[in-house]
């Protein structure tokens, strides 16, 4: 008895051509390397943009900080962009993939949520809706580090097969990213309630979190041929 239309539509496809998977592997090394030179740029370019349009380069108190600034276009446009490029990041059909492909999609949402949800922080007197838009902007925040530590420790350190002297070097790098995420939002909880002001003790953590994630990106990304696994050496008769 043949199966129906619909089920077979529904059943992910495997990639078999070398070819494809080869042209496969390429795209996302491609796209993790955007995401992290993205990434990497956002705490400078947002310093500089209020700094040279505003004329202030006093630090904001976090990075979203900059939304009520000079600045905000590229703060919110660099998080849209992020928000695309994770949801491009559907990755091989399978089970085993299918957690890359969930959480991927969930660093969109929460990426927009940060984007379009702005924090209160800035304003003299927030309304009591402005603070709870404030309060779900720093959920949305939250949940997106905890996806990107997630990242990090659970999903780049897997290996198919056994782990090449580049891979293990990798994954070191990669748990010391996520343990550097989660070790700042940490921290990021007790500075709200104790740093003083003038710390700026927000912006500086958030800044090392981005700037965790966006290494941990570029090197899954292989960037610059970062760590990247050396092709198995021939030998001549």
């Amino acid at each position: 008895m043949t199966e129906s239309a619909e089920k077979v539509a529904a059943r992910p496809v495997e990639l078999t051509n070398p070819d494809e998977e080869l042209a496969l592997s390429v795209a996302y090394r491609h796209l993790r390397i955007a995401i992290g030179l993205l990434a990497l740029s956002l705490p400078f370019a947002v310093v500089l943009g209020k700094g040279l349009l505003d004329r202030s380069w006093v630090l904001q108190g976090s990075i979203s900080g900059y939304y009520y600034t000079s600045s905000r276009n590229y703060f919110v446009g660099a998080l849209c962009a992020l928000a695309v490029f994770f949801l491009s990041y559907e990755y091989r059909s399978g089970r085993e993939f299918r957690a890359d492909n969930y959480l991927s999609n969930l660093a969109s949402i929460t990426a927009l949520g940060v984007a379009f949800l702005p924090t209160s922080e800035g304003r003299v007197a927030p309304t009591g809706s402005e603070q709870v838009v404030g309060v779900l902007h720093y959920l949305c925040a939250t949940a997106l580090f905890l996806i990107l530590a997630a990242f990090c420790l659970v999903l780049f350190t897997r290996s198919r097969g056994g782990a090449t002297p580049q891979k293990v070097l990798r994954n070191r790098i990669y748990r010391t990213c996520g343990g550097v995420i989660l070790g700042c939002l940490a921290l990021c909880a007790i500075a709200l309630w104790r740093a003083p002001e003038s710390w700026r003790a927000l912006f500086w953590l958030e800044s090392i979190m981005v700037w965790a994630f966006a290494i941990s990106w570029l090197v899954k990304g292989e960037f610059r041929g970062i760590l990247a696994d050396q092709p198995p050496a021939t030998t001549h008769a």
